[in-house]
C-alpha cells in the first residue's frame, strides 16, 4: 500500500513541478532575477539542524544540504530561528522562504510548494526506556501508555498506526524536539514516536520497532515559485553529479543516532550472557595484527575492539587474544568455539560461507598491489604465487582473476622469490603492507602497480552467533572506516621510522670507511704516477723542461682536488653526525638525500682525478653532478585495458622519473580524477586503440568537471596509426598530444616537454 502511495505521490509531485514551472515562466518572462538572500527557517533538531540560535556554530544533515545547494543556486542564506511549529507557521505566512525536513501531507500540498525530489527519507520509531520491561514488541502493551511526539506530520502517522492496531494510548504533542526529549528523559512520557535518525544516542533508551516511514522535503513558500524552479534545477543537477550524495550524507550524520546505538533483543541477550570476548588474529600481518616480543597483540587488533565497544557504551566486557600462524587455523578456531571473533577475515560472501563463518561489514578496505618482475619475458600467462598460510590472498585472486593459475608457497617471502626468479608471473600484496614487505625483501627486479579491485577486511564470527555479529556491525557503523585507516597509517609510520633509524645506526660507519678508502687509494695512485713522471724526466733529458712543467701542473691539480674533496667530506661528516642524533624520520630522509648529493660530488671529483693519470695535459674541467630526471615528481594516470600494457607503459614512463597510477578504462579514469584533489594528477595517458563509446563519454565528462584544473588536464593519446588518419579519435578525447606505438623515446620527450614546458 505504501509503495503504491509513493508511486502516485511522485506522479502528483512531478505534475505540480511542471505546472509551477509553467506558471512561473508565464508570469516572469523576463530573465530570472534570483534574490541575493533567501530566508531559511531554522529549528533545533540535534543531528538534523543543530545550532538554532544567533551566533551558534551550525551543523547537521539539513545545514550541509543547504550549503551544498548553494553551490548550484548561488543563494546566500539568512537564518530565522524558532521552534518547529513557529517556523512552520512562518513558512505558511510567507515570512521565511525555505524550511527543511517536511513530510508530505495532502493538507500541506495546497499551502506550500514541494520540489520534485526529496532531500532524504525517514523511518519513524517507537522508543521506550530501557528499564521498562512492561512495554515489549507486542504493540498491545502500548495500551493506556503516554506517547510523546513532535507536533508535525508524525502525529497523523502515529494516530493511524494506533487506530490500525486498535490501541488506546494518550498522545502528547510538543512544539520542538528539546521539550520532547526532556519529557522522555524525565519519564513524563512512556514512549516517544520520532525520527530516530534525528536523535542522538541515549543509553537509557531502547528502540522498539518502526511504525512508519516517509520521504521528507525542502519546502518552499507558496509566494516564491521562482525559488521552487531554481531548487528543482539544483536538486536535479546535484543528483546527476553525485547520485550517492544523500546516502553519503546519511552515513556521515546518522551513525551517531539513537537507532545506530540502541541495541535490539539479540544484542541485549548476547551481552547478558557474555562477560568476555575471545579474539583470534594472524601473526606477522602488520599493520593489521602481530605478536610483539612480550607476547602481546600489536597492530590494529590491539586497539580496535576496546575502542569499538567503548563507542557503543559497553564497558563490561574483557578481551582475550589468541594468535594463529595461518588463516586456516584461525577459521577452524571459530568453528570449534575456541574463539568468538577473528580478524582479519574476508573472501566475500561465497568463501565465508565455505569457511562456515559470518562476516561483518568491512572494517577497512584497501587497494591491492600486483608485484611482478620487470626482467621476466611476458608470455601472456597469468600465474600467481600465493602464500599457503594466507587464504585471504587466494580468495582475492580467485574473486577477481578467476581464470588465473595459482601456485602455493610456504611463506610470503617464498612468493616474492618465485616472482623474482621467474617461476610465476605475479604475486599480490595488501596495499597497506606493500612498502614494508618490499623493503624487507630488497630485490631490485621487483616492481608493483596498484590494482583496481579493493580488498575488504572484516570481523568473522561463527554462523548462528547473530547477537555478536549485530553488535560488531553496529560498532563498525559508529566508528567508520576512517578510524581503522588512521591506525594503519600510524603503525606503518612507526615501522618505517624504525627501519630508517636502524639503517643510520648500523651503516653510518660504512660511509666513512668507503669514502676514505677510495680517496686514499686514489691519492696513492697519484703519488705513484708522480714518481714515475720524475723517473722519466731523469731518463729523458731532452724533455726535462716539458716534463717538469707537466709535473708541476699535476701537483697543482692534486692540491685543487684535495680542496674540492674537503668540503663534501666535511659536509658528509656533519650530516652523518646530525642524523645519528635525530629521531625525526622526515629529517633523516633529508639528511640521507644530502649525503647522497655529497657522495655524487665526490664521485665526480674522483672520476676527474682518475682521468688525470691518462692525460698528457693538466687542462681538466670538473663535471657537474648528474641532475635528477626532468619529470621527477610529476604524476600520470595511465588508461590501459590489460595488465601487460600497463606494465610496459608504466615501466617506460617510470624511466622518465614519472610517478604513475593506472585505470582500466575511461570511466575508471574519470572516477579517480574526480576523487583526487586538484593537481594530484598532471596528465592522462590513454591508449585509444580499443576505446569504446563509453570511454569517450567519460573523457567528455572530465572536460565538463566544475574544477577547471581537472577539466583542463592534458590528455596524451597512444596510437599505432598516423595522427592525421586518427584525427577524429583525437577530437573525441579533446587533445592535441599523442605519441605512437612502438614507442619513440625522442617523440615522447618532445610531447612531455610541450606539456610541462
Amino acid at each position: 500500500m505504501l509503495k503504491k502511495f509513493r508511486y502516485y505521490f511522485s506522479i502528483i509531485l512531478l505534475c505540480v513541478a511542471f505546472c509551477t514551472d509553467f506558471f512561473a515562466l508565464s508570469v516572469d518572462a523576463a530573465p530570472e532575477n534570483v534574490p541575493k538572500t533567501v530566508k531559511v527557517g531554522y529549528y533545533q533538531n540535534e543531528v538534523f539542524e543543530d545550532g538554532a540560535y544567533e551566533g551558534a556554530v551550525k551543523k547537521g544533515y539539513a545545514y550541509e544540504y543547504y550549503r551544498k545547494l548553494a553551490e548550484y543556486t548561488g543563494w546566500n542564506y539568512e537564518y530565522v530561528y524558532g521552534d518547529f511549529v513557529t517556523i512552520y507557521n512562518m513558512l505558511l505566512a510567507g515570512e521565511v522562504d525555505l524550511v527543511a525536513g517536511l513530510a508530505y501531507t495532502h493538507d500541506r500540498s495546497s499551502l506550500i510548494y514541494y520540489p520534485a525530489r526529496p532531500m532524504g527519507f525517514e523511518n519513524y520509531f517507537l522508543v521506550k526506556h530501557d528499564d521498562d520491561e512492561s512495554i515489549t514488541l507486542d504493540s498491545r502493551t502500548l495500551t493506556g501508555r503516554t506517547i510523546g511526539v513532535l507536533n508535525s506530520a508524525i502525529v497523523d502517522i502515529i494516530k493511524g498506526f494506533l487506530d490500525d492496531k486498535k490501541i488506546n494510548a494518550k498522545i502528547i504533542a510538543y512544539n520542538d524536539y528539546e521539550r520532547l526529549l526532556s519529557a522522555f528523559d524525565r519519564k513524563e512520557v512512556d514512549v516517544i514516536a520520532a525520527e530516530a535518525d534525528g536523535i542522538y544516542d541515549r543509553h537509557h533508551a531502547e528502540v522498539l520497532y518502526s511504525f512508519g516511514e516517509n520521504d521528507y522535503y525542502l519546502c518552499v513558500n507558496k509566494n516564491r515559485p521562482d525559488l521552487l524552479r531554481k531548487l528543482n534545477e539544483a536538486q536535479n543537477q546535484l543528483y546527476a553529479d553525485n547520485p550517492d550524495y544523500i546516502g553519503s550524507l546519511r552515513n556521515k550524520y546518522y551513525s551517531s543516532t539513537l537507532t545506530s546505538r540502541a541495541f535490539n533483543k539479540s544484542e541485549v541477550e548476547w551481552l547478558a550472557n557474555n562477560k568476555r570476548i575471545i579474539i583470534g588474529y594472524l601473526n606477522d600481518y602488520l599493520p593489521y595484527s602481530d605478536t610483539d616480543e612480550n607476547g602481546k597483540p600489536t597492530g590494529i587488533i590491539a586497539d580496535i575492539f576496546p575502542y569499538l565497544f567503548k563507542q557503543l557504551g559497553i564497558n563490561s566486557l574483557s578481551f582475550v587474544y589468541k594468535s594463529y600462524n595461518s588463516y586456516g587455523e584461525m577459521i577452524s578456531a571459530i568453528g570449534n568455539g575456541e574463539i568468538d571473533v577473528a580478524f582479519p577475515v574476508g573472501g566475500g560472501l561465497f568463501y565465508s560461507e565455505e569457511d562456515g563463518i559470518l562476516i561483518t561489514e568491512p572494517v577497512i578496505s584497501a587497494v591491492t598491489d600486483l608485484v611482478y618482475n620487470e626482467k621476466r619475458p611476458d608470455d601472456g600467462s597469468i600465474e600467481f604465487a600465493v602464500n599457503e598460510k594466507n587464504k585471504l590472498q587466494y580468495y582475492y585472486i580467485k574473486n577477481n582473476y578467476p581464470n588465473s593459475t595459482v601456485k602455493e608457497y610456504q611463506t610470503l617471502t617464498d612468493c616474492l622469490k618465485a616472482v623474482s626468479d621467474g617461476e610465476v608471473s605475479y604475486t599480490t600484496l595488501n596495499g597497506l603492507r606493500t612498502s614494508s614487505v618490499i623493503k624487507s625483501f630488497d630485490n631490485e627486479d621487483l616492481s608493483f602497480i596498484q590494482l583496481s579491485y579493493k580488498d575488504d577486511s572484516c570481523f568473522g564470527v561463527k554462523i548462528g552467533n547473530n547477537g555478536l555479529l549485530m553488535l560488531l556491525n553496529r560498532g563498525i557503523n559508529v566508528i567508520g572506516q576512517d578510524y581503522a585507516q588512521n591506525m594503519v597509517f600510524r603503525y606503518n609510520q612507526s615501522l618505517n621510522t624504525i627501519t630508517l633509524k636502524d639503517i643510520i645506526k648500523k651503516y653510518y660507519w660504512v660511509i666513512y670507511i668507503l669514502v676514505f678508502a677510495i680517496a686514499f687509494s686514489i691519492m696513492l695512485g697519484l703519488i705513484r704516477d708522480i714518481r714515475l713522471s720524475k723517473k722519466r724526466i731523469a731518463e729523458k733529458e731532452k724533455l726535462q723542461i716539458e716534463l717538469e712543467k707537466a709535473n708541476h701542473q699535476k701537483f697543482v691539480f692534486v692540491n685543487k682536488m684535495a680542496n674540492y674533496m674537503s668540503d663534501p667530506l666535511r659536509g658528509l661528516s656533519e650530516l652523518i653526525d646530525v642524523a645519528k642524533r635525530t629521531k625525526d624520520s622526515d629529517k633523516i630522509k633529508d639528511y640521507l638525500d644530502g649525503m647522497d648529493s655529497y657522495t655524487n660530488e665526490l664521485g665526480a671529483v674522483i672520476n676527474n682525478i682518475l682521468n688525470m693519470s691518462r692525460l698528457e695535459s693538466g687542462q681538466i674541467q670538473i663535471e657537474d653532478k648528474i641532475a635528477s630526471p626532468v619529470f621527477k615528481g610529476k604524476r600520470l594516470l595511465i588508461v590501459e585495458d590489460s595488465i601487460q600494457n600497463k606494465m610496459v607503459t608504466g615501466k617506460i614512463l617510470k624511466k622518465f622519473g614519472f610517478e604513475i597510477q593506472c585505470a582500466n578504462d575511461g570511466e575508471d579514469a574519470f572516477e579517480k580524477l574526480e576523487a583526487a584533489p586538484g593537481g594530484y594528477f598532471d596528465a592522462i595517458i590513454m591508449d585509444t586503440e580499443h576505446c569504446k563509446k563509453a570511454d569517450f563519454e567519460a573523457i567528455d565528462k572530465i572536460r565538463h568537471l566544475y574544477n577547471d584544473e581537472k577539466a583542463n588536464i592534458p590528455i596524451v593519446a597512444i596510437t599505432s596509426v598516423n595522427a592525421d588518419e586518427n584525427s577524429e579519435t583525437f577530437g573525441d578525447i579533446h587533445t592535441p598530444f599523442y605519441f605512437s606505438k612502438p614507442y619513440d623515446i625522442k617523440e615522447m620527450v618532445s610531447v612531455f616537454a610541450r606539456i610541462f614546458k
